[in-house]
């Protein structure tokens, strides 16, 4: 295993989270100058740690940002699309919220190719994007004049579904760290809805999750604990609220119209905030990995062998978070389809419980275990395992449970 490949599994394991320790905290300092983007958007961290957002220098580019703030130029739109949400997919494909064509444009990292993952001519954008580990992608789609917004799912094939019509105007949208939730806010209502999420992309049990009484909101992510970090547009701050709608904190920034946030570095716990007003990057840190770069993290580290990446067909990922108090997303990847299993056992060997039984399709999944065991009932802290096995292949992981 290379050096990269123990770097990301050391991140992963427990107890790198006491490296948050004696660091200094959400204070907010600037990563790229003022003024080198032009209606800034869309932060995202590809699974090689590198940062994109969209409109560098002029409308309809992405680009493309180092650790010390050096940014380029990396792709230019075609046909007048320009971007607005980004996300990376388990391949390592960008995924772009083509606003201007109703599209969802797809790259391919190693050529620069686009493609059109999806086309609605029923969108009026799309906005923003939220991806699950089986590579759905959710997107807000408002209508800024009007006030209203739909929600909207596309399937891995390309396939468009709409979710919910005649809402406020959809903007951020983030899938929970356990999966089982989708959150949507309205910028101009200042609501952030909650939504039971299905396996299969479905949502029902719709919820307030918190209101705010002033200022719009934007760009939305979770953390590994659930946490959602939420730009406030036109106040200047990013607020982290937790699952149940409690307002933790506030982030102060220099600029006043923070449009997203994304996580990177190293670890997973550097935030980065595209800031409309300035045209720039602010940065700060936070305790607790983005849910998005552990996702990623976990099938790279699955993926790297000594001298080179090789293509994942069939990989079990690190769940996440771990260690896990409530509940843990084990993410995997099956070359082809097939019979799987997915079972825990307890350090005796003896089985927990089986998380997968039955048929699933080629590529990226993700199942929720929530510490209980065949009969419902919750299990005690300690060390568990988890073997996936399709076929001859086999491969087995540990995890931690604290109670």
């Amino acid at each position: 295993m290379n050096l990269r490949a123990r770097w990301i599994l050391f991140l992963l394991a427990p107890g790198a989270a006491a490296m948050a320790q004696d660091e200094e905290l959400y204070i907010s300092r600037d990563l790229t100058p003022p003024d080198e983007f032009k209606a800034i958007e869309g932060p995202a961290v590809s699974a090689d740690g590198v940062l994109y957002a969209v409109n560098f220098q002029r409308r309809g580019t992405i680009g493309s940002v180092r650790a010390d703030g050096q940014a380029q130029l990396f792709l230019e739109l075609a046909d007048g699309s320009i971007g607005n949400g980004i996300r990376f997919d388990s391949h390592g494909a960008m995924l772009i919220a083509d606003y201007a064509n109703h599209n969802v444009l797809r790259v391919d990292m190693a050529t620069t190719t686009i493609d059109t993952l999806a086309h609605e001519p029923g969108m009026n954008q799309p906005n923003d994007l939220a991806i699950g580990a089986d590579d759905r992608v959710y997107a807000s789609d408002p209508n800024w004049g009007a006030s209203t917004g739909q929600l909207w799912r596309i399937d891995p094939d390309g396939s468009v579904g709409l979710l919910e019509s005649g809402m406020g105007t959809t903007n951020g949208i983030e899938v929970s760290a356990d999966e089982r939730t989708l959150y949507v806010n309205e910028s101009a209502q200042r609501n952030v809805w909650a939504y039971d999420l299905s396996a299969k992309g479905e949502v029902s049990a719709k919820r307030l999750l918190v209101r705010f009484d002033d200022f719009g909101m934007d760009g939305m992510r979770c953390d590994t604990q659930g946490n959602l970090y939420i730009t406030r547009h036109g106040k200047g701050t990013v607020a982290k609220v937790s699952p149940t709608g409690e307002l933790l904190r506030e982030t102060q920034l220099t600029g006043q119209q923070p449009t997203n946030i994304a996580f990177g570095g190293p670890d997973g716990r550097t935030a980065y905030v595209t800031v409309n007003d300035r045209g720039n990057i602010e940065t700060f840190r936070v305790e607790t990995p983005g849910r998005s770069w552990a996702l990623r993290a976990s099938m790279v580290a699955t993926a790297v062998t000594d001298e080179q990446p090789i293509p994942v067909e069939f990989a079990l990922g690190t769940a996440y978070p771990n260690p896990f108090n409530s509940s843990t997303v084990i993410p995997f990847r099956l070359s082809d389809s097939g019979e799987v299993t997915l079972t825990v056992y307890n350090l005796g060997g003896q089985r927990v419980t089986r998380l997968v039984d039955g048929p699933y399709a080629g590529g990226g999944h993700a199942v929720t275990w929530a510490g209980t065991d065949d009969a419902d009932r919750g299990v005690a802290s300690g060390v568990y395992f988890y073997r996936l096995q399709s076929g001859s292949r086999v491969e087995t992981r540990k995890l931690l449970l604290l109670r």
